[in-house]
């Protein structure tokens, strides 16, 4: 395994606006129960509303993250726990990264007076939402070693609970779409970012911003392109780029000829483009292990996520990749995420233009402008191909704008 020094979280001016949020952004009431359980004290049943109710605020937690919306004390905690393994693991380091990277104006990672800390959102408060995240939310969770210490492991894994992430890691983050369930070709495609930080928030401020002095109101999906919007569609794509200097894409296109089972399909799909897109982005330098992988998906029909997720996780554990520390695979709303539209634009311009006609119109002029950007030729995919594991991931990165 490769070793890598921890990580230093910079710091972060934020401008963003308040949104309403279905719980207190800052503090807790007294009878919240989402602080660690000191072993032996009997976990207390929740009701069904208040399981439906916690599975909507995960929901929301997820949404929020993956489209860079943190105006709250929450959704801030959360982005600290995707991005930092140590801030799991230890409520010093938690405390410490959330003031140094959003209330850098009162600390500057030395010592702190009594007047500053008076100022600064409270270690309890950060305590309590990480305590609810990791404990009620289920996601972010800390090592089991730390949730055994903790008494949040449950009673049967606990005795087991030996392994820990690597200290510092670096990470990757995939977002992915497919297209084609219906037509000949069958396409995954893939947007990957390596070393995804703090910057995911000036990159929704900056489309924010863009879209609001354009009157924008909609989604940037392929299928929805008109005549009326196909040049806000092209800035808009060629402006993400520009935002994310280090974006690259992978795409993998089966002919789904004779096939019987496309959801299997789908999975087997997303395997290879992680899987060989992992390769790739190591032995190429641009994203080298060890390293903390993420997965963000345009969520479908939940019951179908779910049981897609846990195919593709399972794949990918049983490579053992040395080095590899898979986070988890989160299906997400696209509504605000900038990242999930822009793999939509790019894998719906490939299956424009291996399902093309003889006519051309603006979609074809679509397809066309974000295949020339990214440097994708599609001449190169084997569209006889009706197997999976023989199908090729075209790694496309370097963009020209």
């Amino acid at each position: 395994m490769v070793g890598g020094n921890k990580p230093q979280i910079s710091a972060l001016n934020i401008s963003v606006s308040t949104n309403s949020f279905t719980m207190n952004n800052d503090d807790f009431n007294d009878e919240d129960d989402s602080e660690d359980r000191p072993k032996g004290r009997k976990k207390k049943d929740k009701t069904p509303e208040e399981v439906a109710k916690l599975e909507r605020e995960a929901r929301e937690v997820l949404d929020h993250l993956s489209s860079g919306i943190m105006a709250s004390v929450r959704d801030r905690v959360a982005y600290l726990l995707s991005r930092n393994t140590d801030a799991r693991n230890s409520d010093n380091e938690l405390v410490w990264a959330f003031w140094r990277t959003f209330e850098s104006d009162k600390f500057n990672g030395g010592s702190v007076t009594q007047e500053q800390m008076q100022s600064m959102t409270k270690e309890r408060s950060l305590i309590r939402w990480r305590a609810k995240i990791q404990n009620e939310y289920r996601i972010f969770q800390a090592d089991e070693v730390i949730q055994g210490y903790r008494g949040t492991l449950e009673e049967d894994v606990r005795d087991e609970a030996i392994a820990t992430k690597p200290s510092g890691l670096r990470n990757t983050t995939v977002y992915i779409d497919e297209t084609g369930k219906t037509q000949t070709y069958l396409c995954v495609g893939s947007l990957w970012i390596p070393d995804s930080g703090s910057s995911i928030v000036q990159i929704k401020t900056s489309i924010d911003n863009w879209r609001q002095d354009n009157s924008i109101t909609y989604e940037f999906h392929f299928t929805d392109v008109t005549r009326n919007k196909l040049q806000l569609y092209k800035d808009f794509f060629a402006k993400f780029l520009a935002l994310n200097p280090t974006a690259g894409f992978k795409i993998i296109v089966l002919n789904k000829s004779g096939l019987s089972d496309i959801n299997k399909s789908i999975v087997d799909l997303t395997f290879h483009v992680l899987d060989r897109g992992l390769t790739h982005e190591h032995e190429s330098g641009r994203a080298r292990l060890p390293r903390l992988l993420q997965v963000w998906m345009d969520e479908d029909e939940a019951s179908r996520d779910q049981l897609k997720i846990a195919n593709i996780k399972e794949r990918i554990k049983a490579q053992n990749i040395n080095g590899l520390v898979l986070d988890d695979i989160y299906a997400v709303n696209s509504a605000s995420n900038y990242f999930i539209q822009a793999v939509d634009l790019f894998t719906g311009a490939i299956n424009r233009r291996l399902h093309r006609e003889n006519t051309s119109n603006h979609k074809d002029e679509l397809s066309d402008f974000i295949l020339t950007l990214t440097g994708m030729d599609v001449d190169g995919i084997d569209l006889e191909n009706t197997l999976a594991d023989n199908a090729t991931v075209f790694n496309l990165t370097n963009f020209q704008l």
